[in-house]
This record gives structure tokens, C-alpha cells and sequence, in this order.
């Protein structure tokens, strides 16, 4: 069997498809209910941001970018289209790009917890949604700087798999609350958390980046609050969290802490019901971190 057609051999569990390259570093499922998620959770970023793909200061003349965890390829094409004169290169875990992209955009089947072998330095790396996928974040920002050209960025954003009320409504949410537990639990013996971001800043900033900056953002999970931007935002990420429990849970509960099909299905729903009660006020806190190489 040839590299290109293992790589396509793909690993079928529980009705969901999986990359067989490098089987077991990732959780999560590549199948077209997958990407769609990914690109609709691509959307959700775009209002959350207001349309800007980055917020580093990384100037209008970016010439060699690298998306590591591309997934779908979504962001690398947006950015190749928005910045005509970059090189912008994608890797993944997972061959799932399109064919059809802006011609300044190649992707690469890749680990980016694997040694780099970039030979030319990069203006800008990004990675997004990236929890739970890395294990060693302070080798992985080292990596990075080290890659990086002097005055380039690292940006990393993500949203921790963490859900919180500052009313106490949480409390009418009993089964959301084991769910994350369970996650956390699952991180750490995964050995990659899907949920402690704190630690993130310290990592590029021990790394040797300066002028770190770090934007948390409260993101609601459903359209409870009032102002209009707030629920809209809600109301997308509710049914974006709803396929996420079907993607994410048995992955984790399954695969990690051995539970059957029959109680991530039972746990799912019971979480899903909870989503959908608007009078407990949930969010996430989407994450977005910062740095310069000297």
C-alpha cells in the first residue's frame, strides 16, 4: 500500500469516519458531518470578530503564512484570498481540503506535533480550534518561534471545551456540569486538554515571544442573552454545540474513559435538552493569544 493510499485508509467507529494517519492523536472524526461543523464554526468566528481572520498586527504584506490543524482549509483559503502576494500553507492530520483553492494555498498532510521541516521562515503561524489537540503546547510555541522570521507572529485561538453561568443557572444543568468533568478527566489522561488554555500564554511567552497579548472572549452557547449581536452569535453556536456533543463525546468517553455507544447517547441527549433551555445562562470563553519573535 502505497503513503498517499494509507493515508486514505480511513478508520470507521461508532457511524463516524476517522484519519488514519497517525490513528489515535486525534479524537475527533474527519467525515463530511465533521466539516461542515468545522466550517460553520469557521462562520461563528467571523461574527465573533467581526470578519477579521487574525488579530495580530501582522501588516498588509505577509509573504510565507502557516495554518498548522488546518482542518477543512477554510481559514488558509479566506487568507489567501484576502492576501493575494502570501504563500499560505495548511497541514492536517487528514487530506480533507478541497481541491479547488486560490493558487497562492497548498495544504499538506502533516503532524504539527511531529519535528518541523520548514526550511524557510514564516511571517505569520496560526493555529485555530486546536484544543485537545496538543500535547505539549511549550514545545509546540518553541516550534513556532523557532519557524518564525524575526518580527513574525504566532496566533493561536480556540475555544475551551468549558461551559460557564455567572448567575448560577449552571446549577439547572446538572448534566453539563458531568460532561465537562468528564472532559477534563479525559484531557488529562488523553494527555491533551481540551480545556486549560490559561496555561497557553505562559508557554509563548516562556517560548521567547514578546509582546504577548491574550483576549479572552465570552462566547454565549445559546440565544439567552438580549442584545441582538449577543443572541444571534448564541443562537448559531447552540446548534454548532449541539453537532459538536454528537462529533466530540464519543470520541472522549468512548475511545478515552471506555463508556458503550448507549451512554454517550443517553449523556448527549440529556446535555443537548439542557442547551436548549434559554433560562440557564451559558457561555464558553473563546481564547486568542499573541506573539512576536524579537
Amino acid at each position: 500500500m502505497s503513503i498517499k493510499s494509507s493515508i486514505l485508509d480511513y478508520q470507521y467507529e461508532n457511524g463516524r469516519r476517522y484519519q488514519s494517519y497517525r490513528r489515535g492523536e486525534y479524537l475527533f472524526p474527519n467525515d463530511e458531518d465533521e466539516q461542515d461543523r468545522m466550517d460553520f464554526l469557521h462562520h461563528i468566528y467571523g461574527m465573533i470578530l467581526e470578519g477579521r481572520l487574525h488579530l495580530a498586527p501582522i501588516g498588509d504584506k505577509p509573504q510565507r503564512v502557516l495554518d498548522i490543524g488546518t482542518g477543512t482549509g477554510i481559514w488558509a483559503i479566506d487568507f489567501a484570498d484576502q492576501y493575494p502576494k502570501a504563500k499560505v500553507i495548511g497541514n492536517d492530520l487528514s487530506p480533507i481540503q478541497p481541491d479547488r483553492v486560490p493558487p497562492n494555498c497548498i495544504f499538506e498532510v502533516d503532524d504539527f506535533e511531529s519535528e518541523w521541516a520548514y526550511s524557510h521562515p514564516f511571517d505569520y503561524i496560526h493555529g485555530r480550534e486546536l484544543a485537545g489537540s496538543v500535547k505539549n503546547i511549550e514545545w509546540l510555541a518553541k516550534q513556532a518561534f523557532e519557524h518564525l522570521k524575526p518580527g513574525g507572529y504566532l496566533e493561536l485561538q480556540s475555544v475551551a471545551f468549558k461551559l460557564f453561568t455567572d448567575d448560577g443557572s449552571i446549577k439547572r444543568a446538572p448534566y453539563t456540569v458531568q460532561m465537562c468533568e468528564l472532559v477534563e478527566e479525559a484531557g488529562k489522561r488523553f494527555g491533551k486538554s481540551m480545556h486549560n488554555l490559561d496555561v497557553w500564554t505562559e508557554a509563548v511567552e516562556s517560548a521567547g515571544f514578546r509582546d504577548v497579548v491574550t483576549k479572552v472572549i465570552n462566547v454565549p452557547v445559546s440565544p439567552w442573552p438580549k442584545d441582538p449581536q449577543q443572541k444571534e452569535i448564541g443562537r448559531y453556536f447552540q446548534l454548532q454545540q449541539s453537532q459538536a456533543f454528537s462529533t466530540h463525546l464519543p470520541g472522549i468517553l468512548s475511545n478515552v474513559l471506555g463508556w458503550s455507544s448507549a451512554e454517550v447517547i443517553v449523556l448527549g441527549a440529556r446535555v443537548r435538552n439542557e442547551l436548549m433551555d434559554l433560562g440557564i445562562h451559558q457561555y464558553c470563553k473563546l481564547y486568542i493569544i499573541y506573539g512576536r519573535r524579537p
